[in-house]
C-alpha cells in the first residue's frame, strides 16, 4: 500500500472522520412541499407518545416505488337548487344524451316526493321515464339518500334536448341532480397536489371536452372549508381553452377536521357540467433545517427540524443505492419520531448497511424525504431528492 491510500485508510477508520458531516439538502423541486413560514400553535390535546422511536427495513431493488397517480376528477353530471314553486311549473333541464338520470332531494324541511308524481316534457309531449324510484326503494337497493328523495330515468329512445322537470308535490326547496352516464361531454379536474400548506396556493386545471376533443368553456369555482365555510375563486382560461381556479389558503387551518373542496361549475356549449376535488390543509408547524448531518459510513442522516409548535414529529426517508450498470434503486427505508417543544433539534434517520444488497454501493442518495407532524395528523414537508453523498 502507497503512503497515500494508507493515509485515506487511516482517515475512514478514524472517529472523527466517521462523525456526520454537515451537507445541504438539494434544491427543492417544483413538485416538493417546503414551509417557508411557521405557525405558532398549543400543543395538541389527547395524550401521544412522548419516546422516541427509529427503525429502518430492507427494500428490494428490483421493485421500484412508483408514486401514487394523482386524482383526476371526471363529471357527466351537474347540480341546481330550485324552490319548490319552480318544480310545480316545470324546470328546464338540458341533456347531451340519451338515458339521463334525475336525482330530486328535499332540504331540511321540504315536502317529500313520489317517484310516480315526477313527469318530464320535451319536443311538444310527455317524455317516457324508464324507471322511478322512491327513497325506500333506494334506500334498499343501498343508495346513501335522504328520505323524500325521487329518482327517475328517462327512456333512452328520448333524444338529446331540453326537458321540462315538474311535480305537484314540492313545497319548499330542491336540489336538482342530472347524471348522463352516456354523454360525451365530460369536464375533467386535476389538482396540483392532493395536499397544501396554509398559505400556499393549490392550482386546479379543468377542461371540458366533447368527444375526447376541448371544447370552449366558462366556469366558477368555490373554495370550500371543512366547516362549511365557502369564497368564490377566479378562474382563468388559456388560449388552448383550458382552465385553471387557483386558490390561496389561510394560514391557520380550519378548526373543523376535515378536507377542504374546490367545487368546479363548467358549461361549455350549453351543456352544463359540476365537479369537485378535495385535498387536505394543513398548518405549518415545524420544517427541515438545512444542514443534514451525514455519516457516510454508517448510512446515518441527522435530520435538523425547526418546531414552532409542540408536537411529535416524523421523518422518513429512502435509501438509494448505485447499481455496477451505474442505475440507482430503493434499497431501504427509515423512519425516526420523537416529541419536541419549539425550538430546534433533529432527528436521526439510520439505515443498516446489512440491507444494502451485494452489487449496491456509492453513489447513495436519499429520497422521499418527508417530515410529519404525527399530532396533527399533518405532512409538512416533502423531498423527492434530498442528499447524495
Amino acid at each position: 500500500m502507497n503512503i497515500t491510500a494508507a493515509l485515506v485508510a487511516a482517515c475512514l477508520a478514524s472517529p472523527a472522520f466517521a462523525a456526520s458531516a454537515a451537507q445541504p439538502l438539494l434544491p427543492a423541486a417544483a413538485t416538493d412541499q417546503v414551509p417557508t413560514r411557521l405557525v405558532a400553535l398549543p400543543a395538541p390535546a389527547g395524550q401521544f407518545e412522548r419516546a422516541p422511536v427509529s427503525f429502518s427495513w430492507a427494500l428490494d431493488p428490483f421493485a421500484p416505488l412508483s408514486p401514487s397517480p394523482s386524482y383526476v376528477a371526471e363529471s357527466r353530471e351537474y347540480w341546481q337548487t330550485v324552490e319548490g314553486s319552480e318544480l310545480q311549473a316545470g324546470v328546464a333541464l338540458k341533456t347531451s344524451a340519451p338515458g339521463a338520470v334525475i336525482r330530486i332531494s328535499p332540504a331540511r324541511g321540504s315536502a317529500p316526493l313520489h317517484a310516480n308524481a315526477v313527469a318530464m316534457n320535451g319536443n311538444g309531449k310527455a317524455a317516457r321515464l324508464e324507471r322511478a324510484a322512491d327513497a325506500a326503494a333506494l334506500q334498499a337497493a343501498g343508495m346513501d339518500v335522504d328520505a323524500g328523495t325521487a329518482v327517475v330515468k328517462l327512456a333512452k329512445e328520448n333524444a338529446a334536448g331540453t326537458y321540462s322537470l315538474r311535480t305537484a308535490e314540492a313545497r319548499g326547496r330542491y336540489v336538482v341532480h342530472v347524471f348522463e352516464p352516456e354523454s360525451d361531454v365530460v369536464l375533467k379536474a386535476h389538482a396540483d397536489r392532493p395536499h397544501v400548506l396554509g398559505g400556499d396556493t393549490i392550482s386546479v386545471a379543468m377542461d371540458v371536452s366533447r368527444g375526447g376533443r376541448t371544447i370552449a368553456a366558462q366556469a366558477e369555482a368555490l373554495l370550500v372549508a371543512p366547516d362549511g365555510s365557502s369564497r368564490p375563486i377566479s378562474v382563468t382560461s388559456d388560449k388552448s381553452g383550458r382552465l385553471t381556479a387557483r386558490a390561496k389558503l389561510p394560514m391557520q387551518a380550519s378548526a373543523a377536521p376535515g378536507l377542504w373542496e374546490l367545487q368546479l361549475f363548467a358549461t361549455g356549449e350549453g351543456v352544463s357540467r359540476d365537479a369537485r376535488t378535495a385535498f387536505g390543509v394543513s398548518a405549518p408547524t415545524a420544517r427541515l433545517g438545512d444542514d443534514v448531518g451525514v455519516d457516510a459510513s454508517r448510512l446515518r442522516f441527522d435530520i435538523p427540524l425547526e418546531s414552532a409548535a409542540p408536537g411529535r414529529y416524523e421523518v422518513r426517508g429512502t435509501l438509494y443505492a448505485t447499481a455496477s450498470d451505474g442505475a440507482m434503486a430503493p434499497v431501504a427505508q427509515a423512519h425516526s419520531a420523537a416529541w419536541f417543544e419549539r425550538g430546534k433539534g433533529a432527528l436521526v434517520l439510520a439505515f443498516d448497511r446489512a440491507h444494502v444488497p451485494s452489487g449496491y454501493g456509492a453513489p447513495y442518495e436519499l429520497r422521499q424525504l418527508e417530515l410529519n407532524d404525527q399530532s396533527r395528523l399533518a405532512p409538512l414537508e416533502s423531498r423527492g431528492r434530498a442528499v447524495r453523498f
